[in-house]
Order: structure tokens, then sequence, then C-alpha cells
């Protein structure tokens, strides 16, 4: 089991046992605002503009498959899933935070993987990744993983 895998089923075994597998909400305080964007407690960042609701994975490199396996297996509410290509340009935003996004989806990496996969000549299969540093994206071997990271992304629940 790699580490990202480890530190995953950790964070969701942790909310099970405290949320009853749903939206934690003693966790859904509102903390903080920028613009458009609202942070919670739980690590929920809504983006009142577009409707939806982000997640920053694990900050650490990440293969395409890992990505999606992190993902599916997220508890905190329901109907979570990989961003599509257009999802992720809406984030960027050239000047903002570290990575030219809100400041509140924590990342240290630079690329975030979408849901879009191809599979390709063995061993390699594809999947596009959008950049925060160049503010495009690019097809990229799925099993690449340096600087590359998941986040998840919902319609806002009401």
């Amino acid at each position: 089991m790699t580490g990202i895998k480890r530190k995953a089923l950790i964070s969701i075994a942790l909310l099970s046992l405290f949320c009853g597998g749903n939206l934690c909400l003693a966790d859904s305080k509102e903390i903080a605002r920028d613009g458009v964007y609202i942070a919670y407690k739980n690590g929920i960042v809504r983006d009142t503009g577009t409707g939806l609701e982000w997640i920053a994975g694990p900050d650490s490199d990440t293969p395409w498959e890992e990505a999606k396996s992190w993902v599916e297996t997220l508890n905190i509410g329901k109907g979570w899933r990989m961003p599509k290509m257009g999802e992720l340009e809406g984030l960027y935003k050239e000047g903002s935070g570290k990575r030219n996004m809100t400041p509140f989806l924590k990342t240290n990496g630079w690329w975030v993987w979408s849901e879009d996969f191809k599979e390709a000549t063995p061993p390699h299969n594809m999947a596009w990744n959008f950049s925060f540093y160049y503010g495009t994206g690019r097809w990229n071997f799925s099993d690449e993983s340096t600087d590359r990271r998941a986040f998840a992304v919902r319609p806002i629940t009401k």
C-alpha cells in the first residue's frame, strides 16, 4: 500500500468514525471568505460563482490512478468526482494565492489531474492534467506523479 493510500484510508476511517459517513455538521462551519470562495473547517471550499464545492487531496506527488482512488473513497458527504478540464480552468486565477488559485485549496503542487483518461500504448496510459503554473492543460502519462495532485469536486449540496 502506498503512502497516499494509507493516509487516505486513515482519513476516511476517522471521518467515518466521527461523521457517521456523512458531512460533519460540526466541521462545516465557515472559517473564511475570498471573493466567491468560502472555506469551511472540514476542508471544503465552496465556489458560489460556479455552484461547485472543492476539496484538495493529500499534498504529495500522486499518479492518476491514486488520484482517482482517493476521490472515489472520499467520505465527506456524497457526490464527489474528479474535475473536468473546464472546471480546473475555472479555478485558475493568475496571481491568486501561491498557486494561481484561491489560497483555500491548499497544495504545493502545480498540476491537478482531471477525469479525462485514455488508454495508450502499454505500459503508459494517458490522462489530462491542468497546470496552475502555466494556466493550460495537457495529456500526460497517467503513472507520472511528480508535482501532480488530486482534487475532488461536486455540485453544491443543499
